[in-house]
């Protein structure tokens, strides 16, 4: 992870049924700025683009999930009804509130201990939030968190390769932002 990352904790709020991020120096909440990808999430949400909204949330976990596990399906299968016909929020609320207390488990054990799966199961969950627009903000948000971690892990294996290889023009927390604004624009024109 960046440096900037490293002095991060990442807490559930129970209020707010979402992750937040504390700095572990200050103690304070991190405010999250509205970057190019939340700017567009905010303009479909003010559309009513629900659906887009979850589908992007769908296809952000899906480039983290290559295997799913049994619960990640069920919610998936959930998110992919929710897309294509209307599903009452009472069902998303309900397995949403019901894995409440796996994506805790897998903020305060996986995430704090570097598990690449931990951010694929939040993402996963983020898919039947129902507030869609909150789901596909925070799917992003772990897609761009296990994409670091990933990429954190790999420098580490790779310490002696590090001189070696030419440094990107572009960061990939950067690649992976165009990458997740290229998809809304594709979902946007279909």
């Amino acid at each position: 992870m960046t440096e900037q990352n490293k002095n991060l904790i990442y807490i559930y709020d129970t209020d707010d049924q979402k992750i937040i991020m504390i700095d572990s120096e200050t103690g304070e909440r991190v405010r999250e700025e509205d970057d190019e990808v939340t700017t567009f999430l905010k303009y479909l949400d003010e559309q009513r683009e629900d659906q887009l909204l979850r589908k992007f949330a769908v296809w952000c976990t899906r480039q983290i999930n290559k295997e799913l596990k049994p619960i990640q399906k069920k919610i998936l299968d959930l998110a992919e009804k929710a897309i294509q016909e209307d599903v009452e929020t009472k069902d998303l609320e309900e397995l949403y509130n019901e894995t409440e207390g796996t994506a805790v488990a897998a903020d305060t054990v996986g995430l704090r201990q570097g598990s690449e799966s931990a951010p694929g199961y939040l993402a996963a969950r983020e898919c039947i939030n129902p507030n869609a627009l909150e789901g596909a903000i925070q799917a992003a948000r772990f897609h761009r968190l296990w994409v670091e971690m990933k990429e954190n892990k790999e420098s580490l294996s790779d310490k002696a390769l590090e001189e070696i290889k030419a440094s990107s023009d572009r960061s990939t927390i950067q690649q992976v932002k165009q990458k997740q604004t290229d998809q809304l624009l594709d979902l946007m024109n279909d």
